[in-house]
């Protein structure tokens, strides 16, 4: 008997052993692989969102990356730049305009590496850390170079994420293999190993004592046959029997496992015959139709559906199998009259070789009411509840699709408010939003029903017309018409907040079809018309034509022009002298012309309001401040009339309210070591009147350190005795267009000498601007002014020739 028990022992440890090493070893084997394929996979997917992220950054980045260039924004450009690095995966972004130039570029420390697999890591990755993107100006710059954003990856910091990573899922990895393998070993054990050293006790005893205990193992397997041929035939009812008793047990227990899963589950459950009767229901069932279980057997799920027909359920029904899952939504309606959106999975399975349909169904409102918003998020405008740009795109593309099938036409209007920005810089932006919303409404119910207005952001609107008829004439007459009626209903006041608002606006309008132009094209051509409306004075409309594509195109040229005129420094100051009716030469004034090295010499008036529009004119006045205060420096050093008191430099609104303006004109006296009464600074009344309070605390800052300020053309603005009175001003220049043809006896005579009479009491000094003719002298003289500027007394000249008009006009008086 101790034979038999130490060769069940000796069994067991034999048994025991050979399933631990290998379970252990291939446990481990296969930890490592499926560790190291997941790790493999990590890789792949974290290489490809890397990738995509740093595309999407770049993306988002692009349009204000091209417009800073476009503009030789440094701030702006400096945002992107710093903007870009603030992401951890770029530790260097850097601009470079189309000259080849940094415009703006930022830097961070690289992240040094943490851990022994950073560099492998990075190695795998395999992304390439210097990325270098062209921005498109190619409708601005006809040149060779290109504007570039650069930026430089931090390829340790992915590195690094990865590699630790890796490194908790190898250990994770190995420990639930281990974990595997013991529970592996313990299942063998509880289910192999003990029932075979049990059988191997139980066969000694019936050796050593020839009767036969309970059998130690009745499972249906090998080691089960060979105990119940041990045991005899005359065990083999009790088998059978024991084994049937456990049968009906375990599906007894199964079943009422079934059954609760069933009542407690959180969707609806329906256990349906093949034409939709029910068979059984769950809690949730019963509650989402609003009957009792009792009331809901034997009755049709067809019957509380309200997208299908009762045969088309039954059809549907007839389609679902045993296989394969099938998803379908529909619209259920319970006994209350609540009608809500569920998504059902049917299948098809047998119970007691009978046939049934199992439906799961689930409430899917708050998903449909999150898809709906998504839905308004991408094709709505968030404040005035219009289409956006993407949506109105596609109508629109889908319009020239049909007006190109059928050869019909539609029309773009482009509007955009007059004079908002006004509103919504004194008023507050709240009233602005406000404003919009009411003019969205205004448009809404002023416009056809067919048609479809957009808000592109801003105060622009844009309005699809599209259907107005079968010829371009027809189509003109109704754009015309609906744009007459828009200009119309806006303008009639609006009444917001207590205030009431008078709010314009301009439209340009295109027509299409027309020689296969795109969607874009067609609202270029109406912005082209818009911006046309405005020049001639806004509050009215436009049609695109031919002339202005090509006016714009001219100012685009201007523009990208004065790009090169700046880099090439192609900029050169005239200066006009101003006299006082003795012959002395007083001041003079600095005026701006572009030697162009194809069109030769052109005049301010060429250029100018080009660069105000693209915010190039802040760049150009600096430019002229320096330039005109250089001179200024050198004429001093090699001396000037003693009458010669100061040097005008017209300022631009834009320019003046550079937040650095006030230091940098300082700066620039203390470099050329000028004493502010040289200096002479002209700004226009419309600048005043938009900015009172900032411009008053500037010029009372430049006026401490003794600078002149003059008001240039004087008249033509909003006049207003209240700067005369608060602000430090010096000189007032009466406009051209007073002293042209001027007489004695006449309105502009009456209006000189109001004006006259006026600087008189306030203690300032008149300049006439645009003395032609002696009799416009005479007459200026006989009013009471003193000083002019004009071709009567000298045309605008270069800064050598200037000198040399000083030099001879010294000692002499001009008649």
């Amino acid at each position: 008997m101790a034979k038999h028990h130490f060769m069940g022992l000796n069994l067991r440890r034999k048994i025991a052993l050979k399933q631990a090493r290998f379970i252990l070893i291939i446990a481990l084997l296969l930890g490592v692989f499926s560790t190291g394929l997941q790790i493999y996979l990590d890789l792949q997917q974290v290489r490809k969102n890397t990738t995509e992220d740093i595309e999407r950054i770049i993306s988002l980045y692009r349009d204000t990356a091209t417009q800073a260039v476009y503009n030789l924004n440094a701030f702006q450009a400096n945002e992107v730049t710093s903007s870009l690095i603030s992401y951890p995966t770029i530790y260097h972004a850097q601009l470079i305009d189309d000259f080849s130039e940094t415009l703006a570029e930022h830097r961070r420390d690289q992240t040094l590496s943490s851990s022994f697999l950073s560099l492998p890591a990075q190695q795998l990755f395999d992304l390439n850390r210097y990325i270098e993107m062209e921005l498109d100006l190619a409708s601005v710059n006809s040149g060779n170079e290109r504007a570039r954003l650069i930026v430089e990856l931090d390829t340790i910091h992915v590195a690094n994420s990865f590699s630790q990573r890796a490194i908790n899922s190898l250990f994770l990895g190995l420990m639930h293999s281990v974990a595997l393998a013991a529970i592996i070993l313990l299942l063998i054990y509880r289910y192999l190993s003990r029932p075979i050293v049990q059988t191997a006790k139980w066969v000694n005893e019936l050796r050593s004592e020839g009767k036969s205990s309970v059998l130690p193992y009745t499972a249906e397997d090998e080691l089960g046959d060979l105990v119940r041929s041990f045991s005899g035939l005359w065990k083999d009812r009790e088998a059978v029997t024991d084994k049937l008793t456990k049968m009906v047990a375990e599906l007894s227990e199964s079943e009422h496992f079934s059954r609760s899963i069933m009542d407690n589950a959180g969707d609806a459950m329906f256990l349906c015959e093949l034409d939709s009767t029910i068979f059984r229901v769950n809690n949730q069932g019963a509650s989402t139709l609003g009957l009792s279980k009792q009331q809901l057997r034997n009755t049709k799920l067809a019957d509380y559906s309200k997208n299908y027909s009762f045969d088309e359920y039954l059809q549907l029904c007839e389609g679902i199998s045993d296989t394969q899952v099938t998803t379908f939504e529909d619209l259920q309606i319970n006994a209350n009259g609540k009608v809500f959106p569920v998504e059902a999975r049917a299948i098809k399975l047998s119970l007691q070789s009978h046939e049934y349909l199992l439906i799961v169904a689930r409430d899917i409102s708050v998903r449909k009411q999150a898809e709906k918003q998504i839905h308004e998020l991408a094709f709505y405008d968030t404040l005035t509840g219009l289409p956006n740009r993407r949506l109105y795109l596609d109508r629109l593309t889908a319009s020239l699709e049909l007006h190109q099938a059928n050869h019909s036409f539609g029309a773009v209007l482009f509007l955009d408010l007059d004079r908002f920005k006004t509103i919504n810089d004194s008023l507050g932006h709240g009233v602005g939003d406000e404003l919009l919303n009411n003019i969205a409404q205004r448009l809404t119910h002023v416009l056809p029903i067919e048609s479809t207005c957009a808000r592109f952001g801003g105060d622009e609107f844009v309005i699809l017309l599209p259907e107005t008829g079968s010829s371009s004439d027809v189509c003109a007459d109704v754009s015309a018409h609906v744009a007459q009626e828009v200009l119309k209903v806006m303008s009639e006041p609006f009444s917001i907040e207590g205030h009431t608002l008078y709010c314009t606006a301009s439209l340009g309008i295109a027509v299409f079809p027309a020689s296969d132009a795109s969607a874009q094209d067609i609202i270029r051509q109406a912005d082209t018309a818009l911006y046309r409306v405005k020049a001639m004075g806004r509050n009215g409309f436009q049609f695109y034509d031919p002339e202005m594509q090509s006016t714009a195109q001219e100012r685009l040229e201007v523009e990208k022009g004065l790009h090169q005129a700046l880099k090439s420094n192609q900029f050169v100051l005239w200066f006009q002298p101003q006299i006082c009716k003795d012959g002395q030469i007083i001041g003079a004034e600095a005026l701006i012309r572009w030697q162009h090295p194809e069109k030769g010499l052109i005049f301010p008036g060429g250029f100018i309001q080009v660069a105000e529009e693209s915010g190039q004119i802040v760049e150009i006045g600096n430019w002229v401040l320096r330039e005109g205060l250089k001179h200024l420096a050198k004429w001093r050093a090699e001396g000037l009339p003693e009458s010669f008191q100061r040097l005008a430099i017209n300022i631009s609104p834009m320019q003046f309210m550079q937040v650095d303006f006030v230091d940098q004109v300082i700066s620039l006296m203390d470099e050329f070591d000028l004493p502010g009464d040289a200096v002479e600074l002209e700004i226009t009344e419309n600048m005043l009147l938009n900015n009172f309070e900032v411009a008053s605390h500037k010029m009372k800052l430049l006026k401490g350190k003794g600078v002149s300020f003059a008001i240039d053309d004087f008249g033509t603005g909003y006049s207003s005795l209240k700067y005369l009175r608060n602000l430090p001003l010096d000189i007032l220049k009466i406009d051209r267009s007073f002293v042209t043809g001027l007489r004695s006896k006449s309105e502009e005579a009456a209006i000189v000498e109001v004006i006259l009479a006026t600087a008189d009491r306030l203690g300032l000094l008149v300049i006439a601007e645009g003395v032609e003719t002696l009799e416009e002298k005479e007459t200026l003289v006989e009013l009471g002014c003193d000083c002019f500027q004009g071709y009567l007394l000298s045309k605008p000249l270069p800064a050598d020739k200037f000198i040399e008009f000083s030099s001879a006009n010294s000692s002499a008086e001009i008649d």
